[in-house]
């Protein structure tokens, strides 16, 4: 009986012991949290090289909002609430750039339009804090987006707007987009029969416009005698201006005006107008004449 009471004793004993036994716990020191980011619990610690069902209590002296080096308290526990306090070392780092959106990647405006860099920019946001507001602070380097742009809204030609957007961390974030600045057409008083010409040339030295007859780009009166039956409804030919085209609309004539002047150096603006038929009518049909360098020099002192 005493050697039983004895073996018990030391049973006893043992158990106690084995009750107060520390926690065993294996930290990960040197973390990496992207900014912003909740904390996973899960990886402070090494699972198989910890004792069974170790959870986290509670951590101290962390903050997602923060980047830098986080020095954080953890405290651990099992199921029978013992616990054991550990000290870690966090890295908080925002590798997330801002995002900017654009309305359209190209814009096309006819000079003299009113024009609003920052109207074609949809937003611009940073994936954790949210929006970010336009500055005019060409220096910027965090918090803020700055727009440049070398567009002459006045004078025709192809422009490029750039947009630079920082998030409170530094993070850079660039986009872009074109501006076509199209020439605008001059316009003439109305003819007689309150159809508008519109044809005339122009530049910095004055501006000339043509006879309201259609002819390719003489200020006389055409010569061309008028055929001794009258074909009412078939262009005349010498209506139809040095362009050679006829074009149903004059919104068309336009355009093309537009198009061609754009594209040759050699031409120093651009006439409309309306065609007529064998019996004097004007036809609801436009066509277009061009005024070349050396032809409106000669002529009328233009582009000389």
């Amino acid at each position: 009986m005493k050697k039983i009471s004895v073996f018990m004793a030391c049973a006893m004993m043992l158990l106690v012991v084995g009750c107060s036994k520390d926690l065993e716990v294996t930290v990960k020191d040197n973390l990496e949290v992207e900014y912003g980011d909740k904390l996973d619990h899960s990886l402070l610690f090494d699972k198989d090289n910890s004792d069974e069902g170790i959870t986290v209590k509670e951590v101290k002296n962390f903050d997602a909002k923060k980047t830098g080096e986080h020095e954080i308290t953890v405290i651990f526990t099992n199921a029978d609430e013992k616990t054991k306090e550990e000290t870690l070392k966090v890295t908080v780092k925002d590798t997330k750039k801002p995002v900017i959106k654009l309305k359209k990647e190209k814009l096309e405006i006819t000079a003299g339009d009113k024009f609003d860099a920052a109207s074609n920019i949809e937003s611009v946001k940073d994936p954790v804090d949210g929006d970010i507001k336009k500055s005019e602070d060409k220096k910027l380097t965090k918090n803020g987006y700055i727009i440049s742009s070398d567009v002459n809204a006045k004078k025709a030609g192809s422009y490029t707007v750039k947009v630079t957007a920082y998030d409170v961390n530094g993070n850079k974030s660039e986009s872009s987009y074109k501006v076509t600045v199209k020439k605008k057409p001059r316009e003439t008083p109305a003819q007689n029969n309150n159809q508008s010409s519109g044809n005339s040339y122009s530049n910095n030295q004055g501006i000339y416009t043509k006879p309201a007859t259609g002819n390719t780009g003489s200020n006389k009166k055409p010569t061309q005698s008028k055929p001794q039956t009258c074909k009412a409804g078939v262009i005349r030919p010498n209506s139809i201006g040095n362009s050679g085209k006829i074009f149903n609309s004059e919104q068309e004539a336009i355009d093309y005006g537009n198009k061609i002047d754009n594209e040759n150096s050699n031409i120093i603006g651009f006439g409309y107008s309306q065609v007529f038929d064998y019996c004097g009518n004007v036809m609801n049909k436009w066509t277009v004449s061009f005024g070349y360098v050396g032809e409106m020099c000669d002529k009328y002192g233009i582009g000389c």
